[in-house]
């Protein structure tokens, strides 16, 4: 029968155990680098969430002053018109 001397298997035995740690920590790094890209990618869908709710509100705000803008100078032509009515009428009966 084969025999295998005690340093031999030493060095076998040693070889295994470091195989073991370098597979356990290279999984273990897997899971860290993963989790590390879970939380990044969540916190870029948050961040992008609130952007798009920015983008939302900015939207909304701007739509609102345009349509303030536009009853403004509808407003402003109705009293040009009246104020126009007025002098048109003016001249006629002054002749």
């Amino acid at each position: 029968m084969f025999k295998l001397s005690q340093e031999t298997i030493a060095i076998v035995t040693v070889g295994l155990a470091l195989a073991t740690l370098i597979v356990t920590g290279d999984a273990a790094n897997r899971a860290e680098a993963r989790a590390d890209r879970d939380a990044i990618r969540a916190e870029a869908r948050a961040d992008r969430a609130e952007a798009q709710a920015a983008r939302d509100a900015i939207r909304a705000e701007a739509r609102a002053d345009r349509e303030a803008f536009e009853r403004h100078i509808t407003r402003l032509t109705q009293g040009q018109s009246r104020l126009t009515g007025i002098v048109e009428q003016m001249r006629t009966a002054g002749r």
